[in-house]
């Protein structure tokens, strides 16, 4: 096969777009990130304490949860959230600091950071991951923490084989000899592309017929291996109007470590044959930049009236609908079972967590098939608003600037969205008319 042969020569200019060459450094990692580069690594890892808190958002976060799922890790933990509620229940005493962030300017990952320092993180605790030369580097430089790069050849949502998912993949208990296994599993061969090219080709011949879903055998909003394939699959396809959509059902591939290059080459080779360039991802970052427009006002948690009838008639028209549920970790139980619950009753539903969805599905949501239905579900505060350290606003403001700003681009990109106000998820089915 004339694309097999072509990858395996490093040749990459069959792919839509002009990203690929600046964007494919991903498909040696296996062989750079194995042997010397891991040991020296794990020489230098600070381990005074055996807490790890994450701080990182899509790409720079999910391959953490992957590898920490894989080995029941309860060492390493991601926080993937601006929710004051979860924020306010983290310690940051006797704990290891990871902050992920491959172009540094992460907003969810400089906030986190800057209140972990305020609030006792020692830098001697502290790993920063990021790309070299980023604001995020510097300030790791000054402050006297261990800072690792990236690959700035390779875009987020392709990362879990390089620091971004091997360092914290270290502190979820994995071993040097694991990991290099995993590495070589993991390599580029022809008979892996081969696979590939003939799974791809039949995804694609489906997606022309109409099937235009991509089955997930793990949940994205309670698993680390459902999240990253969820955010590798929407944002590598949800473009032009296009895409598939990633929704769970237990019969789709099976999600694991050893097979992340299989998902990766999947994912490029379907946005390929999407005609849409598997590297770019042009409507996150229109959200991105809403949020600090909307920061320049203090935010007020109230939504429009939830006009219920044009709700469900938006939804008798609609392809699938998307659950984007602003509310902390401790309700991800019940955001499964909304998902559950509408999918049952109605239509192909997706879930996930904001803003955590903002740097994944967001991408799919607004660049993919216009005929999605957005319910954004809003979870008020129990904490007392707090000041961010270094900044002018709480992470209140924050959290629901991310959630407004997304709804405005939805709405500007023609989709229709709407929100629904609660003090706890499980009310969004009486709000709906609807039983369990």
């Amino acid at each position: 096969m004339a694309i097999v042969e072509q990858l395996l020569s490093g040749d990459v200019s069959f792919f839509a777009g002009d990203t690929a060459k600046s964007a494919t450094g991903w498909l040696s990692h296996p062989e750079r990130y194995r042997g010397q580069w891991l040991r020296d690594v794990e020489a230098r890892l600070p381990r005074r304490y055996p807490k790890v808190l994450l701080f990182g958002m899509g790409g720079s976060s999910s391959p953490a949860r992957f590898y920490a799922d894989a080995m029941a890790s309860e060492n390493l933990t991601v926080v993937d959230t601006t929710h004051p509620d979860t924020v306010a229940s983290l310690s940051f005493e006797q704990t290891t600091v990871i902050a992920s962030s491959k172009s540094g300017t992460t907003v969810e990952t400089q906030t986190l950071l800057a209140h972990a320092l305020a609030s006792g993180l020692e830098p001697a605790d502290l790993v920063i991951i990021t790309d070299p030369g980023t604001s995020l580097a510097e300030l790791g430089f000054s402050l006297g923490a261990l800072v690792i790069f990236g690959d700035p050849a390779t875009g987020g949502r392709f990362s879990a084989l390089s620091p971004f998912g091997l360092v914290p993949a270290l502190y979820a208990g994995w071993t040097l000899a694991q990991l290099d296994a995993l590495l070589e599993a993991n390599t580029l061969t022809g008979e892996l592309l081969g696979s590939v090219v003939a799974d791809s080709a039949m995804l694609i011949e489906g997606h022309h017929a109409g099937e235009i879903v991509f089955p997930l055998s793990a949940d994205p909003v309670m698993t680390g291996a459902g999240m990253w394939l969820d955010q590798l699959v929407a944002e590598t396809t949800g473009k032009s109007g296009r895409g598939f959509i990633p929704v769970l059902n237990e019969s789709g591939p099976q999600i694991a470590p050893n097979r992340i290059m299989y998902f990766q080459l999947l994912a490029a080779l379907l946005a390929n044959g999407l005609d849409v360039d598997p590297f770019n991802q042009p409507d996150v970052e229109l959200a991105k930049k809403q949020v600090f427009s909307l920061l320049r006002d203090a935010q007020t948690w109230e939504t429009p009236a939830f006009e219920r009838a044009d709700f469900f008639n938006d939804l008798r028209e609609a392809s699938y609908l998307t659950v984007q549920a602003f509310a902390p970790f401790t309700s991800q139980a019940a955001v499964a079972q909304i998902r559950m619950l509408m999918q049952t009753h109605f239509t192909t539903t997706t879930a996930n967590l904001g803003p955590r969805y903002l740097h994944s599905t967001g991408q799919l949501h607004k660049g993919g098939p216009d005929s999605v239905l957005g319910l954004q579900i809003l979870q008020r505060p129990k904490s007392p608003p707090q000041r961010i350290a270094g900044r002018r606003y709480s992470f209140h403001d924050l959290h629901m600037a991310q959630a407004n700003s997304d709804f405005l681009a939805m709405r500007a990109a023609g989709r229709s969205v709407y929100q629904i106000m609660v003090d706890d998820v499980s009310e969004v089915s009486t709000v709906l008319g609807l039983t369990p």
